[in-house]
C-alpha cells in the first residue's frame, strides 16, 4: 500500500507539472485507442454479469423501498466536500487572497470530477484544480504547489485509513495476537514514505522533471513555460514544508477526517437500503475499497470494477452480496450528482476561454 501511495503522488506531481500556464498538457489527458474501450465494455459486462447473479428483482426492491428518503443518499458527501474544501484553504499561499470555502469546494468537485471521469489515474483533474485556482488569482507557482501538496496530504490521510481497515479486518477474523504492534510498525513504515515523498519535493523536483523534458525531447511553448516557472515552483513547495509543517498536519488531518466520513456514507447507504451493518463493518468496506479504486483507475468510471469489489468485500464479510451491488450503485447516483456539479461549475468557471 505503501508502494501504491508513492507511486499514485509521483505521478500527481508529474501531472500537475504540465500545468504551469494554468491548463492540462497533451500528455496528461486521458489515453485513447481500443485498449480504453475494450476496458469499459470488459467493465459493462461485469456489472450485467454482477446484476444478473444478484437477481436484479432484488436490486430493484431495494431501489424502490428507497421512496422519498432518496435524497438523504447525498447528506454525508456533501460533509466529506466541505471538510476537503476547508483542507485545502490551509495549503493556499498564506499572502495570497483565499478563495471562499465554496469556491473552494467548487474546485474540488470539478477537479474530481474529471478525475473519475476519465481513466486518468485520478490524476487527470489536478491540473484543472491548478488551472482554476489560477483564475482565481493564485500565480501558476503558488496553485500547483497547492495542488502537490494536497495531493500529498489526502495520500498521506489514505494511507493511515486503510491501514486501520487492514488491523480491523484482522481483527474481525481473529487473524492476530498482537495486531497493536504490526499496526505501529505499519505506521512508521508508512511514516518513512511520508518523509521520502517530503524529501523529493523538496530537492528542485520540478526543474529536475523540467529538464527530463527536454531530454526526452518534449517541446512546445506550454513546456518552455513551465520551464522558467518550475525554479519558483521549487522554492515556494520547499518552503511550504519548511514553514508551514502546522498547516500541513492539520490539512492531512482534515482530509483523514474526510476518508472516515466515508465510513458514515457506507453506513447511511446501507440502512437507506434496509440492511444495518456495523460501524466496524462500514470502516472495513470502505478502507479495502480504496486499494480496489485504485487499481481500477484506469478503467473509463471503474464501471464493473468497482461494483465487483464491493461485492466481493460484503461477500468476505458474510454479509449479503445484493446489498453490497446496491450500495455501490447508489454510490454511482451520488457520485453522478456531485461530478455533474463539478463539471457545470468547470463550464461556469471557464466560460469565454479559448481553446
Amino acid at each position: 500500500m505503501h508502494t501504491a501511495g508513492k507511486r499514485a503522488h509521483e505521478a500527481a506531481v508529474g501531472a500537475t507539472a504540465v500545468a504551469a500556464d494554468g491548463a492540462p498538457d497533451a500528455a496528461a489527458r486521458a489515453p485513447r485507442g481500443a485498449g480504453r474501450w475494450l476496458l469499459l465494455l470488459l467493465g459493462v459486462a461485469t456489472l450485467g454479469v454482477l446484476v444478473y447473479q444478484v437477481n436484479a428483482e432484488d436490486l430493484l426492491a431495494r431501489f424502490l423501498a428507497l421512496g422519498w428518503r432518496a435524497p438523504l443518499l447525498l447528506w454525508p458527501y456533501c460533509l466529506v466536500a466541505l471538510v476537503d474544501g476547508w483542507a485545502y484553504s490551509f495549503t493556499l499561499p498564506r499572502a495570497a487572497a483565499r478563495p471562499p470555502l465554496l469556491t473552494l469546494v467548487l474546485i474540488r468537485l470539478a477537479g474530481e470530477s474529471v478525475n473519475t471521469l476519465t481513466p486518468t489515474a485520478y490524476l487527470g483533474g489536478e491540473p484543472v484544480k491548478a488551472m482554476l485556482l489560477v483564475k482565481r488569482g493564485l500565480t501558476t507557482a503558488g496553485s500547483t504547489v497547492s495542488v502537490v501538496v494536497a495531493k500529498t496530504a489526502l495520500t498521506v490521510g489514505q494511507i493511515v485509513f486503510v491501514l486501520l481497515g487492514i488491523m480491523l479486518t484482522f481483527e474481525r477474523f481473529e487473524l492476530l495476537r498482537h495486531g497493536d504492534v504490526l499496526f505501529v510498525a505499519l505506521c512508521l513504515g508508512g511514516a518513512a514514505v511520508v518523509a521520502l515523498l517530503v524529501r523529493l519535493q523538496q530537492r528542485g523536483l520540478f526543474v529536475k522533471l523540467a529538464r527530463l523534458a527536454g531530454r526526452v525531447g518534449l517541446r512546445g511553448p506550454r513546456v518552455q513555460r513551465f520551464a522558467i516557472v518550475a525554479p519558483e515552483i521549487d522554492h515556494e513547495l520547499g518552503g511550504y514544508y519548511r514553514t508551514r509543517s502546522g498547516d500541513f498536519a492539520i490539512t492531512t488531518a482534515l482530509h483523514f477526517l474526510g476518508w472516515l466520513l466515508g465510513t458514515v456514507e457506507v453506513k447511511v447507504f446501507a440502512d437507506l437500503l434496509q440492511y444495518p451493518i456495523s460501524w466496524r463493518d462500514a470502516f472495513i468496506i470502505e478502507a479495502i475499497s480504496q486499494p480496489l479504486a485504485l487499481g481500477s483507475a484506469l478503467v473509463p468510471g471503474a464501471i464493473g470494477v468497482r461494483e465487483a469489489g464491493g461485492v466481493a468485500i460484503f461477500g468476505l464479510l458474510g454479509l449479503d452480496e445484493s446489498a453490497g451491488l446496491a450500495l455501490w450503485l447508489l454510490r454511482r447516483v451520488r457520485e453522478a450528482a456531485f461530478s455533474g456539479i463539478g463539471l457545470l461549475y468547470l463550464m461556469y468557471a471557464t466560460r469565454g476561454r479559448k481553446t
